[in-house]
């Protein structure tokens, strides 16, 4: 990911950071003194927490949100066209790290892994930066965000084993009925043959705990983990709605192989 930016899809964080931007501006007028994100809401709400997470959570409204996610758009563009090589990409993919920090603070509701994920790689890539930017500095930055990709299917596919609703093979098309993340069809479907249920639900529990072996793997059984990743979170975007698991996921993949060959 860092350690080869030539790779289109080491990009592919980058892409998200697009989509949220268009997102956050067509949610633009929430952030207005009436909205859901408004300032006095966002006083309320971040008022026990320390001051640290309550760094920009009441600071600018629908015109400094437009202007943010414009920017963060901008950069993020740059970074898909010059990649975090050339100085342009590297300045705009930590103008993003800055700009993307002020939006998550500022909302405060409703983030998602995929978010928390992006986050940690811009965060990742301004330490990078920091140390100097060097071949090894971004061979660490990678491995870091392997073990973060690898840590976050592990530990969802064990929540979900702990989890009798998965288990028995009822959690897809219950969640495929909701109002938020259905698709009414497919969620009937689902409830009409239990046994597929129960057969998507242990595939992907099996595939979350099965992923850490990637690190190790042959290359064969990578591309297939890889594969069924791919599958997996464009799957979720189209039923779901969860668009930017795609572009933080296996945006990060490329750091999870880069770190498996030098494992090798």
């Amino acid at each position: 990911m860092f350690a080869n930016p030539a790779l289109l899809v080491s990009r592919l964080v980058f892409v998200g950071l697009i989509v949220e931007a268009f997102e956050i501006f067509s949610l633009r007028r929430d952030f207005g003194e009436s909205g859901m994100f408004s300032r006095s809401n966002l006083a309320i709400l971040t008022a026990g927490l320390r001051w640290q997470l309550r760094m920009g959570a009441t600071l600018g409204e629908s015109t400094v949100i437009s202007v943010a996610a414009a920017v963060q758009a901008l950069a993020a563009t740059v970074v898909l066209i010059e990649g975090t090589q050339a100085r342009a990409g590297i300045v705009s993919a930590l103008i993003c790290l800055v700009v993307n920090g002020y939006l998550r603070s500022r909302r405060q509701i409703g983030g998602s892994g995929a978010e928390q994920l992006t986050f940690i790689a811009l965060v990742t890539f301004g330490l990078v930066m920091l140390a100097g930017g060097t071949e090894a500095a971004r061979r660490v930055g990678d491995a870091f965000i392997a073990g973060q990709v690898v840590l976050a299917y592990f530990a969802a596919g064990v929540a979900k084993a702990a989890s009798p609703v998965w288990r028995t093979g009822n959690a897809m098309a219950g969640i495929l009925s909701t109002e938020g993340f259905g698709a009414p069809s497919l969620g009937k479907l689902l409830a009409a043959h239990p046994e597929l249920d129960q057969v998507l639900c242990w595939s992907v529990m099996a595939w979350e705990i099965a992923f850490p072996i990637v690190l190790v793997a042959p290359k064969s059984i990578m591309v297939v983990l890889f594969s069924i990743g791919v599958i997996f979170h464009v799957s979720c975007a189209i039923l779901m709605g969860l668009n930017r698991f795609v572009w933080a996921f296996c945006g990060c993949y490329p750091a999870v192989w880069a770190t498996a060959m030098l494992l090798r």
